[in-house]
């Protein structure tokens, strides 16, 4: 008596198949990125660290209030800074 088949009967048959059906899986589960705008992406977020970094270096206040040592907080604090002014009267600091 044969050994029950591990897959069913509609399941890929041969490793190659199997291996050509795992990827089109990935591929459906995956976003391709584009290497060169995601650098560009970085480069610029890099340059707005340093610039923020240099202005709080020189006491600028935005700068101070928004500065981190991670790009992430540093969007996060710049964006809060800004929906507080966006909710004052006045816009004052």
């Amino acid at each position: 008596m044969a050994r029950p088949r591990k897959y069913d009967a509609t399941a890929p048959a041969t490793g190659a198949e199997r291996q050509a059906a795992k990827r089109a899986r990935d591929k459906a589960q995956w976003v391709e990125v584009a290497r060169d705008a995601h650098n560009a992406h970085a480069a610029r977020l890099d340059a707005l660290q340093a610039a923020i970094n240099g202005a709080a270096a020189r006491g600028d206040a935005t700068a101070r209030a928004c500065n981190s040592a991670s790009v992430d907080t540093i969007l996060e604090n710049l964006a809060a800074h800004f929906e507080s002014k966006a909710r004052s009267k006045n816009g004052a600091i």
